[in-house]
């Protein structure tokens, strides 16, 4: 017992540790690594300084322009088309510093820690099984909120920038002055702005105009992104009404917006009803142990009964789990 107590409080340590270093904005063992592995050149690393630029300007520090500079004279961008949602995919996406080892790692030290307590207070099983999934399970959802939370944050913005810019244009303005307009009537903490002022400023720097353009939204999950794009480089090389094709892209983006919000209410409804549910089983078992305090503790003591007790955990995780798979819905 000592030992398992002694392996627990290492790797809490440990554990403590990392999170403390990225909540601190500190790399987790070679984490910029991982943003830059599927693009070895010029935008790849203009993006991750002005990304770290624009970061220090929201938080208060000074914007460094001189690492702009010195990495606008590169090579050509490299990429890898991959339809996939990787893992690696995921941390560009979610923007975490740490590469996948350290992702492992952190689901296993979780999954050490959940199975070490679970086994110290139950002696069931499956319920141990279950704390050997807790790493992956618990990982796995930080990173997909995190995902989620910059998919929601620019999509806020997302419509009415399209629609703004449809505006501009069929009045006669530029296009790329078109852009800087719309993206100059949205809130100063707007993910889309950042994203257009980023483009704009790798343009200003003597980047191709089409690698510009290419790199936008390319740490964004949203796919009505390659989309706006694609008709921006297809406009700027061979012509055509550009603001018909964004006027029918922008529609299409706010019809999906209305029927995800409206998926995500209707199924917002069915998981509260499950928490109801569980509620109202944990209060009946509470005013069971209060009102009759030797039928729960006679079921705790009791070997069988502290199976059954176990079981029951078990059922509802399991059926907990089950809900939210059947529930979720694909950005």
């Amino acid at each position: 017992m000592s030992v398992g107590i002694i392996i627990l409080v290492v790797v809490v340590g440990v554990i403590a540790f990392m999170l403390i270093a990225m909540s601190l904005g500190l790399p987790v063992i070679g984490g910029q690594q991982s943003l830059k592995s599927s693009m070895s050149g010029n935008v790849r690393a203009i993006v991750d300084s002005q990304r770290q630029a624009s970061m220090g300007g929201v938080r208060g520090g000074p914007r460094k322009q001189v690492s702009l500079m010195d990495t606008a004279g590169q090579n050509k961008v490299k990429t890898t088309v991959d339809s996939r949602l990787t893992l690696r995919k995921k941390l560009r996406f979610s923007q975490w510093k740490m590469n996948p080892p350290v992702f492992y790692l952190f689901q296993l030290g979780i999954s050490v820690v959940v199975f070490l307590v679970v086994s110290i207070f139950f002696d069931f099983i499956l319920l141990r099984l279950i704390a050997l999934l807790s790493g992956l399970l618990f990982m796995g959802f930080l990173i997909n909120n995190a995902v989620h939370k910059r998919f929601k944050g620019f999509d806020k913005d997302y419509p009415s920038f399209l629609l703004s810019l449809v505006g501009l244009l069929k009045t006669g303005m530029n296009t790329i002055t078109a852009i800087q307009a719309a993206a100059e009537g949205l809130e100063g903490d707007s993910l889309v702005r950042s994203e257009i002022e980023t483009m704009l400023e790798r343009m200003r720097l003597g980047i191709p105009e089409d690698q510009s353009i290419g790199a936008f939204g390319e740490d964004i999950y949203h796919e009505e992104i390659e989309l706006f794009v694609q008709a921006l480089l297809l406009s700027r090389k061979v012509g055509g009404n550009l603001s018909d094709t964004l006027d029918r892209l922008a529609k299409q983006v706010r019809k999906r917006q209305y029927f995800r919000e409206s998926a995500s209410s209707a199924i917002s409804q069915q998981r509260l009803s499950i928490w109801v549910i569980i509620v109202i089983l944990l209060g009946m078992m509470a005013y069971m142990a209060v009102v009759t305090p030797d039928l729960v503790l006679g079921a705790v003591k009791d070997d069988f009964g502290w199976q059954a007790i176990q079981f029951c955990v078990v059922v509802i995780l399991l059926g907990m789990y089950w809900i939210r798979q059947v529930t979720k819905i694909r950005i």
